[in-house]
């Protein structure tokens, strides 16, 4: 039922609501409708049966062109479907989520001076994209990440482990269990992933067949996400928030192997991180 009256009759209409003239009378429903539980109003629709001291309200909605209906189902006019659409368009999207403070060549100069000044640059995207990608995103976990790194690959001079690896032949612990799974699968990485299991873990986990291919770990975008993949396999975000750096380093080492040098490592990011 469309209203479209003019002024005085929504004004007599509204007079008669408010000093109680029965339903009927005024909006002419039937004694069924005016008894009957009112229908919630769908979103762009208003019902004329629902509350007479909504009158006013209706017969303004409807000067101004919009359908009152006392069946929820009637369509809608184009021009509300137009606006609802226009309105939902222009609604702003929800705002992402701020990304993790990055790592500067400065902070990581400064944290980690031992760094070859030839190879920071290269190495600085690699490591922000591994530690975004995996949760290291607090100064506390940056600078715990960085300090095992560091100890680990020697200053970043190498992914590599120095040692020939035949001290891990035949070590079924590390899944060395093929004849020259020790030298094959040495410490490669900026964590020095080590042993067949790890190799077969992280390939798995990155779609990259170290196992086949050993050397590739020592690149240095497999480097950092190789690190990465250790520490978040081990939950080493929650240690370093909870147990502290020391027991990072014995998650990570399997001992105190350079512990002065892990924690001091660890004391110079944090100054470096939280820094203004």
């Amino acid at each position: 039922m469309s209203l479209t009256c003019s002024r005085h009759v929504r004004v007599a209409i509204a007079a008669a609501a408010l000093i109680g003239t029965a339903t009927s009378a005024v909006l002419g429903f039937g004694a069924a409708d005016a008894q009957a539980t009112p229908v919630a109003p769908a979103p762009t629709r208003y019902d004329a049966s629902s509350n007479l001291l909504e009158v006013l309200e209706l017969a303004t909605l409807a000067e101004s062109g919009w359908a009152v209906a006392d069946d929820p189902s009637a369509p809608i006019p184009a021009e509300a479907s137009d606006a609802s659409a226009d309105a939902s368009e222009a609604a702003p999207s929800e705002a992402p989520a701020p990304a993790p403070p990055a790592v500067t060549t400065d902070d990581l100069r400064m944290i980690v001076p031992q760094i070859p000044a030839e190879r920071i640059d290269q190495y600085i995207a690699p490591l922000n994209e591994a530690m975004t990608r995996n949760g290291i995103d607090t100064p506390v976990r940056q600078a715990a990440f960085i300090a095992q790194l560091a100890v680990e690959s020697d200053s970043f001079r190498t992914f590599e482990e120095y040692a020939s690896g035949r001290a891990y032949e035949g070590r079924a612990d590390l899944g060395n269990t093929q004849p020259g799974d020790g030298e094959r699968y040495k410490g490669r990485g900026a964590i020095q992933v080590t042993g067949r299991h790890n190799y077969e873990e992280l390939s798995r986990h990155t779609g990259v067949d170290f196992v086949a291919n050993p050397e590739l770990l020592a690149a240095p975008e497999n480097a950092f996400a190789s690190a990465a993949w250790y520490w978040t396999s081990r939950d080493l975000n929650q240690v370093a928030d909870t147990a502290g750096i020391v027991r990072v380093s014995e998650l990570v080492n399997g001992g105190h192997h350079a512990l002065t040098r892990r924690i001091a490592d660890f004391e110079r990011g944090l100054d470096v991180l939280l820094a203004p």
